[in-house]
């Protein structure tokens, strides 16, 4: 098997297990229509509330968990455990569908296995990725996440009847816990069999070379020690031995930059991410139908589907420009088209229906093909080894914690189709001053071995 298929084998119990996760956060997105939901019925707007946050309060209670103990356990426990949690969501969610407290329990327990397999493998790939796949193999996690979400806005539609006093053929909640336990059980056995525990992570942990020797050259492909494998078991044993003098504090040593410029991205990243899914379900997409009592909208599944086809589109084109220039690149043209958007809206009394459609979809795509990979590679490379762990925690459960802040914000803020546009102007401002600081700052690691890679988030040479 080549170095790559070796290494996608490694990371396809996490495609499968972050893909359940994406269908959690659709979940979210969609938040099911109360009229036409039996689920919703005879439930109030805070319980309502709850059960939309309470996958986001499952992840961030689990994230804390990991930063603290995730050197204790092998890779391979860390994925089965989440694959765990996903498989109880699962059976719940077939055998309760319409339960409210076992679909926020579940929830919760769902959050389990996002947070874990979200920290673990993108840490994961940052240690066993060869130099020139690490970012695809990044933006394959980011695809499978988004896919996870087209796929619910589907099930969605065609599970929930528009009026609740025509009984749907199945359960939005049943689709996906069958979807779920079908993938979480499947994600078993790549978990245990195919998973190569990182070379990196037996360095700094048991400092056994002998079997980091021999995982690497299992992932790169190989039967023997090549020049180019020693070179790069070398940077490792290097990073590996640096690693304990870069990491007495938290936040020194070189830490706080690549921090700050992941925090800052991830940050930005969230609120146009956010921001465009309550969106979705307005009536801004509903210019794309003529909505009946007895309709659907399938605005929402178009908008996820075209951005599933752009995440798609970046795990081939990640690595052609240098990562400034990919995220530069994205972000001006997110930020463009949604400035364009808010200026035409609130300037104009009337507007043709495709125009706002194709604006926001156009802004959708570029910011899935450069945006969200881009943050999420930096968070798998940044970070000194004994650092990695509580650096990516750290930015994950601030991002997690920001889903609920801005969705509380959504919940308790009127949305007026008015302050639509101002936030429509407001976010892509902000895309657009990241893309400056993004620019300004991102190192180009393509091709570089992991020590490398940290030293130029540190600023400081190899």
């Amino acid at each position: 098997m080549s170095g790559f298929g070796k290494q996608f084998s490694c990371i396809l119990s996490s495609l499968l297990l972050l893909f359940c996760g994406g269908m959690h956060i659709g979940w979210s997105i969609v938040h099911f229509n109360m009229g036409g939901n039996k689920w919703a019925v005879g439930i109030s707007v805070d319980e309502f509330r709850f059960a939309i946050l309470s996958f986001f309060t499952g992840c961030g209670f689990i994230i804390l968990i990991v930063a603290a103990t995730k050197q204790l356990l092998a890779t391979r426990i860390w994925l089965v455990m989440s694959a765990f949690f996903f498989m109880i969501n699962g059976i719940f969610f077939i055998a309760m569908p319409t339960y409210y407290a076992a679909t926020v329990a579940t929830r919760i327990v769902a959050g389990f296995g996002h947070g874990i397999c979200h920290v673990v493998s993108i840490i994961y790939v940052g240690e066993i990725a060869s130099r020139n796949f690490r970012g695809k193999l990044v933006a394959m996690l980011v695809s499978s996440i988004i896919g996870g979400i087209a796929l619910f806005t589907v099930l969605s539609m065609v599970t929930t009847n528009p009026i609740f006093i025509m009984e749907p053929n199945m359960h939005a909640n049943r689709a996906v816990g069958i979807v779920i336990l079908s993938l979480s059980t499947l994600a078993l056995v790549p978990a245990w069999f195919l998973v190569v525990e990182s070379p990196l992570h037996t360095l700094t942990t048991s400092g056994n070379e002998t079997l980091a020797r021999s995982n690497l050259i299992q992932l790169r492909g190989l039967t023997m020690e090549s020049p180019s494998l020693m070179d790069e078991f070398e940077d490792m044993k290097t990073l590996a031995a640096e690693s304990e003098s870069l990491s007495p504090f938290f936040l020194s040593q070189g830490n706080f930059p690549a921090f700050q410029l992941a925090l800052l991205i991830k940050l930005a990243n969230l609120l146009f991410f956010n921001y465009s899914m309550n969106t979705a379900k307005m009536s801004l997409m509903s210019l794309m139908f003529t909505l009946t009592l007895f309709s659907h909208n399938w605005a929402p599944p178009l908008l996820m589907l075209s951005k599933f086809a752009g995440s798609l589109l970046a795990i081939f084109i990640i690595d052609l420009l240098p990562r400034r220039f990919q995220y530069g690149f994205s972000s001006t043209f997110t930020g463009t088209f949604m400035l364009a958007l808010g200026i035409i809206l609130a300037t104009y009394d009337s507007v043709a229906t495709w125009i706002p459609p194709f604006l926001y979809l156009t802004a959708e795509v570029f910011n899935t093909f450069g945006m969200l990979p881009v943050s999420e590679i930096m968070l798998s490379e940044a970070f000194p080894p004994k650092k990695r762990t509580l650096s990516v925690s750290s930015i994950l459960i601030c991002e997690y914690v920001g889903h609920m802040v801005v969705y509380i914000i959504y919940f308790n803020v009127p949305s007026t189709l008015a302050n639509t546009y101002i936030k429509t102007l407001v976010f892509s401002g902000v895309i657009l001053l990241k893309c400056l600081i993004a620019v300004l700052t991102t190192p180009d690691t393509r091709n570089k071995y992991p020590r490398e890679a940290v030293h130029m988030y540190m600023h400081k040479k190899k």
